[in-house]
């Protein structure tokens, strides 16, 4: 009880502040590190991104085509056939969803969990991301066939904030169900109890 020392809640208040500040400094620098290298990959093999193209538009060209939807298909351009005229949606880096996948990616690589943990947040959240990328084009070549005007709202706009919003909730989701927390030691709190007894 000697003056000018700090409560035991308020040090341990000091000592949990630091802690959480250590792990978030860490988690961002980790974030950033995977999310740069990861990034760097796609440019230094533009193929990747070229057969992820193409590889989108054979899935939306698919989806069209059991909606008895005209179209034609070339590479990663899909020209759909309407009653007001031709219609070319073109499928670029961006519509792979690639980018946002990377993105969670390095989330998860950098939150502190276990290996299992963080293998159970890529099996559920890339092929999650994956098909709502899917959805998502098959909803703007639909919005192009029938309302064109509307194409740039829903596609810069509606379906793009939709879409962080969607991995956003994937990764509270991951966090809060999947990832448990950490059992610590007993010992060392006993310890500190033993350090301020007389």
């Amino acid at each position: 009880m000697g003056h000018g020392k700090k409560p035991e809640g308020e040090a341990g208040e000091v000592r949990k502040g630091r802690s959480f500040r250590g792990e978030f400094i860490t988690f961002l620098v980790l974030f950033f590190v995977l999310w740069l290298f990861s990034y760097i990959l796609t440019l230094r093999f533009p193929g990747f991104l070229v057969a992820a193209r193409s590889f989108i538009a054979g899935e939306v060209a698919w989806c069209l085509s059991h909606f008895d939807y005209s179209y034609t298909i070339a590479e990663s351009t899909i020209t759909l056939y309407t009653g007001h005229g031709g219609e070319r949606l073109v499928v670029i880096a961006e519509c792979t969803g690639v980018y946002t996948t990377i993105i969670y990616l390095s989330i998860i690589g950098a939150y502190p969990a276990r290996i299992r943990e963080k293998f159970i947040g890529l099996l559920m959240g890339v092929p999650a991301i994956h098909f709502l990328n899917l959805v998502r084009m098959v909803f703007v070549a639909l919005i192009l066939y029938h309302k064109p005007g509307l194409f740039d709202f829903v596609h810069g706009y509606l379906w793009q904030g939709s879409f962080l919003i969607f991995m956003f909730i994937l990764v509270v989701f991951w966090m809060s169900r999947i990832v448990k927390p950490e059992k610590r030691s007993g010992s060392g709190s006993a310890q500190e109890i033993g350090e301020d007894l007389p």
